[in-house]
């Protein structure tokens, strides 16, 4: 996957060049998260696939529709015994979205430059029509981070596309903070609010199809995250949403008001631990 510069320049601190104005605030309102992140890992030995193969497992958390996420639990803990990751591509599920990647111009003063973002026409929100979906990716110590804009009822690209009308679409699920919901897990009768945390630090966004619906599933840098620190409870919740509406997330306009409607359906708590070679 080809992935656009990241607003901060790796290890400096400081903000890419050609990272454009929208580019700017949408760092600016997730810069705390990001500060949060990036301090805990420093203090922790960054694993790669191999290593997470032998120290992560996906565990049920809460569960609004019990053949959903139990399918979706068995899926990922299967990728990460075979192969220390979950491999997305590999399963029709994830497979059926269709993404493809087009072109989108931005403007630096008076010069137009060619940006590429992954595109899908799918129906996001369940309401029975197509949806205009692009997918932006930035960076962080290595690691991808995503941003989904949505439009509602658009079911193809006919114009040339510019970044900023990209970056203010009527829908957007951005990488950063999200509040989580306290339900009672389905079919026990008692509340698992004390073990579910207020806020997952979502990364990674992946839409996928199961039975005819539409789900995302919001993955954690769980990699900046090893071992059982609570501080960093937050990092290792994994989230599967039904989108309805709204923005969620952090946009080009600062003290943007969230207007996100969602169905939260699983959610899974990554167990990480230090590598120890044998």
């Amino acid at each position: 996957m080809t992935k656009m510069r990241s607003a901060i320049s790796k290890g400096t601190g400081y903000f890419s060049e050609s990272c454009l104005s929208p580019c700017f605030l949408a760092t600016l309102l997730s810069l705390p998260l990001i500060l949060l992140l990036a301090a805990h890992a420093s203090a922790l030995q960054q694993m790669e696939p191999k290593e997470f193969a032998q120290g992560v497992e996906y565990t049920l958390l809460m569960s609004r529709d019990d053949k959903v996420c139990t399918h979706m639990l068995a899926l990922f803990n299967s990728d990460l015994k075979q192969f220390g990751y979950e491999k997305y591509d590999a399963h029709e599920e994830f497979k059926s979205i269709g993404w493809r990647r087009e072109k989108y111009v931005r403007m630096e003063g008076e010069r137009k430059v060619e940006g590429s973002a992954e595109v899908a026409n799918i129906d996001i929100n369940n309401d029975g029509t197509k949806d205009l979906l692009f997918r932006r990716t930035t960076s962080m110590r290595g690691y991808d981070r995503h941003v989904l804009h949505i439009f509602p009822n658009i079911a193809t690209i006919e114009k040339e596309w510019t970044l900023d009308e990209i970056v203010r679409s009527p829908g957007r699920i951005s990488h950063g903070g999200y509040s989580l919901e306290q339900p009672p897990t389905k079919g026990t009768g008692k509340s698992k609010q004390a073990s579910i945390p207020p806020l997952a630090g979502v990364s990674l966004l992946e839409p996928f199809t199961l039975h005819g619906t539409t789900y995302i599933n919001m993955r954690p840098l769980y990699e900046l995250s090893a071992g059982s620190d609570p501080a960093s409870e937050f990092s290792r919740i994994n989230v599967i949403t039904k989108y309805r509406q709204g923005k969620y997330g952090g946009g080009p306009e600062p003290n943007e008001p969230e207007t996100g409607e969602r169905d939260d359906i699983c959610y899974y708590k990554v167990r990480t631990k230090k590598f120890v070679p044998e």
